[in-house]
């Protein structure tokens, strides 16, 4: 389970955190949780290969990756243009 962190900032950094929401469609836990995994990535002198990939990793999975078509999704991203 998460730990819950309470913490005060001042209303232009509540401001900026709320228009960054918005623009970019996340919630504040999801922009305050990723600002202090980069914050301390940078600190400590690089990434961690997991924070690295992160972000391209779907919260809740892709469907269109199910096993049922696992081979159909492969000859369709193999399958190039044929040269004759």
């Amino acid at each position: 389970m998460a730990a819950i962190i309470n913490a005060r900032v001042p209303p232009r950094v509540e401001e900026k955190l709320s228009e960054y929401c918005a623009k970019r469609g996340v919630t504040r836990t999801e922009a305050v949780v990723r600002a202090l995994d980069h914050y301390f990535d940078h600190e400590s002198g690089g990434a961690s290969p997991y924070s690295l990939a992160s972000d391209l990793i779907p919260p809740k999975g892709v469907k269109e990756l199910q096993s049922g078509n696992v081979r159909e999704l492969a000859r369709k991203a193999f399958r190039g243009p044929r040269s004759r």
